[in-house]
């Protein structure tokens, strides 16, 4: 399943072009902006996650300032043909596909993209996560899992049960030529409530290509020297991705352990 030099992207949600510029220059792989905020809003009411508010104008701007890797995370799986003409036209390297429920609406999408653009599907719905293994197998670049939604359609406890429960060994295993990320990262030694070791762990037990900056890096990294930063994430995937095979089962034993405990916590509360 992994591949252990496989290179690993970090992608950063962002809008405001000089920081997104030095990201790009300090090693981030990818600035995305993101059109997913009304329904989204609606959708994750009550729960503390990133609802960004960016817009097509930000995707133009920033294009004009960078020749670098610009993705655009659509306002829904159906867009509308204005919306996704704008996405293209404003220089678009990869689109990012939010709340998909089968393979054929995603199918449908990729017949409209027609190569002009890559793209990235998200797995994050029961629908989707049915039909799993035909998405998987459409000629996309990326696959990822959104742990937010998936708590919420599922009814879970903590947003980390698919760490712990085979959902995502299960659709690990049907992404063959695919890259594959789910989650998000900060500086090692960091994150909450799961410290973030053991999202370093099963990214690389998975063999994650890529993954979302959370956040938290921001607030993490804002004395720090960017590059150093970024490249300490890098060293940190690589030096899991090293590890050998009897502490890779420990360690994934643990986060299941911890996963399960967080899991009882919550459900308790």
């Amino acid at each position: 399943m992994p591949i252990s030099d496989e290179r690993f992207d970090l992608l950063l949600f962002h809008r405001e072009i000089e920081t997104s510029i030095a990201c790009l220059q300090s090693g981030v792989a990818g600035i995305i902006v993101d059109l997913e905020s009304g329904n989204k809003r609606q959708r994750q009411l009550g729960y503390d996650t990133e609802i960004n508010s960016h817009s097509i104008a930000d995707l133009t701007a920033l294009r004009r300032r960078t020749d670098g890797a610009l993705l655009c995370r659509l306002s829904q799986p159906d867009p509308d043909d204005q919306e996704l003409a704008a996405v293209i036209g404003a220089g678009v390297n990869e689109v990012i596909v939010p709340m998909l429920t089968s393979a054929d609406q995603a199918e449908r999408l990729l017949s409209r993209i027609d190569g002009a653009c890559k793209v990235t599907l998200m797995i994050e719905t029961c629908g989707a996560v049915a039909d799993s293994k035909k998405i998987t197998a459409l000629p996309v670049n990326r696959i990822y899992v959104g742990l937010n939604d998936l708590r919420i359609e599922r009814g879970t406890s903590t947003i980390f049960a698919p760490m712990a429960d085979g959902l995502l060994d299960r659709l690990r295993n049907s992404c063959d030529d695919v890259s594959f990320g789910f989650g998000g990262l900060t500086l090692p030694g960091k994150g909450a409530p799961l410290p973030g070791s053991h999202l370093y762990a099963e990214m690389a037990r998975l063999g994650c290509g890529f993954t979302f900056l959370r956040r938290s890096f921001y607030r993490d990294v804002e004395k720090l020297d960017l590059g150093q930063a970024l490249a300490s994430i890098q060293s940190e995937i690589l030096r899991y991705r090293n590890r050998s095979g009897a502490k890779v089962e420990l360690d994934f034993a643990e986060t299941a352990r911890v996963v399960q405990a967080l899991s009882e916590f919550r459900h308790a509360i």
